[in-house]
């Protein structure tokens, strides 16, 4: 899924990022009709005229013929951009920049109102262009150029940028590494990726948005265990919210950890889990076989239940549990309760291996012969009938000798 969080904030910068021809000091030599025309436009616009400015300075381009200056392009383009011409701000801005390609104002003010027009491979190259014009380095324009790059589906470029941003300072920013990593995820580039993450986890321990980011990339990888380390550790600087504890749950269950699942659900619950809740760490706790500890869970659940709805799974678990630890007297009569309330076929197959483990024959075999006509419990019915009968006939042999 491709990352966008950065670049909203990037948009909000880039909004009043136009850098405006403030009062001019005009050089010996500066173009005469240039500079009266700068100064009677920059009257306009101190009164807010801005469209009185830019025909001004229109008329001047048209009718001159000395050689026009910079300034003249970045009065006319911000005078347009403040009155809302984007478009022709953009045409100024961009005459200029054909005339001279060094100016870094035109440049970084052409990369600002293509980005805003969704021209983001142009825009890109204009920041890292206007990065390389300043001096001292602005390293915002790099970033910018990066962000334009990734917006604009070149995410290769965006990864490079980034590289080169990170490798000129020593100074880390959460943007600068977000968008480097994302960069080279959507690069396919993971080992880059988590190259910048570990580095950067390593300087900054405790934000847990970063271990988060880190447990993305690692389960991108398909390394969970890692992604799972990655996250506990996150986790352990907030108070996760119930989606993110589940996510780390469904990874300790998908790795094969079910009391790492357990411990984390358990947490969940609370003292009073619902009935769906117990159900569910009731059955990690069996996976990891504690299962007295899932019996436990069970039989909280249905006394805090009991003054509801009867709650028909709850007492299946809690049979089955029973089962489990070969308690099949107690596990029987969970079952029958269970069928006093409704004839549920998987508490009629449990109830007939409790009458098989307690020697209750002919119990056992009344509850096959009510299921064997089932899909589900036709294969194991019929088996257990198949042994119960060769089971009789040695009895009537054994009786006969």
């Amino acid at each position: 899924m491709k990352h966008t969080i950065f670049i909203t904030g990037l948009r909000l910068l880039l909004c009043a990022a136009i850098i405006f021809c403030g009062t001019i000091a005009f050089a010996k030599g500066f173009p005469p009709q240039a500079r009266h025309a700068l100064i009677k436009a920059q009257n306009f616009i101190k009164d807010g005229q801005m469209a009185e400015a830019d025909k001004i300075l229109s008329q001047y381009l048209q009718r001159t013929k000395e050689t026009v200056p910079a300034e003249v392009f970045i009065m006319q383009g911000s005078a347009r951009n403040d009155s809302g011409d984007k478009a022709g701000a953009l045409k100024s801005f961009l005459n200029g920049l054909k005339r001279y390609p060094g100016n870094k104002p035109l440049c970084h003010n052409s990369a600002v109102l293509l980005y805003e027009q969704q021209k983001y491979a142009q825009a890109a190259r204009l920041f890292e262009k206007a990065y390389n014009l300043t001096n001292p380095r602005d390293l915002h324009m790099l970033y910018h150029a990066g962000a334009a790059f990734y917006e604009g589906g070149k995410y290769a470029e965006s990864a490079r940028v980034m590289s080169r941003l990170l490798a000129t300072t020593q100074v880390t920013r959460k943007e600068w590494i977000k968008l480097a990593v994302h960069s080279y995820l959507q690069a396919g580039q993971k080992k880059k990726a988590l190259n910048y993450l570990n580095t950067l986890l390593e300087k900054f321990p405790q934000e847990a948005e970063y271990w988060k980011l880190l447990a993305k990339v690692e389960m991108d990888c398909n390394r969970y265990v890692q992604a799972a380390a990655a996250l506990e550790i996150g986790y352990s600087f907030i108070h996760p919210k119930e989606q993110e504890r589940r996510q780390l749950i469904q990874i300790y269950k998908y790795i094969n950890a079910p009391l790492k699942a357990a411990n984390i659900m358990s947490n969940l619950c609370g003292k009073n889990p619902s009935p769906k809740k117990a159900q569910e760490l009731a059955l990690l706790y069996q996976r990891a076989g504690k299962i007295q500890k899932a019996l436990e869970v069970i039989e909280r659940s249905l006394v805090i239940t009991s003054k509801g709805a009867f709650n028909q799974k709850l007492l299946i678990t809690k049979g089955k549990l029973l089962y489990s630890l070969r308690r099949y007297g107690a596990a029987k009569e969970v079952f029958t309760l269970c069928l006093k309330k409704e004839p549920i076929p998987e508490a009629k197959l449990f109830r007939a291996l409790c009458f098989w483990e307690l020697k209750q024959w002919e119990l056992s075999r009344k509850d096959f012969e009510q299921i064997k006509g089932l899909k589900k419990y036709k294969t194991k019915a019929q088996s257990a009938l198949a042994a119960l009968d060769d089971l009789a006939e040695a009895r009537a042999e054994a009786n006969k000798g």
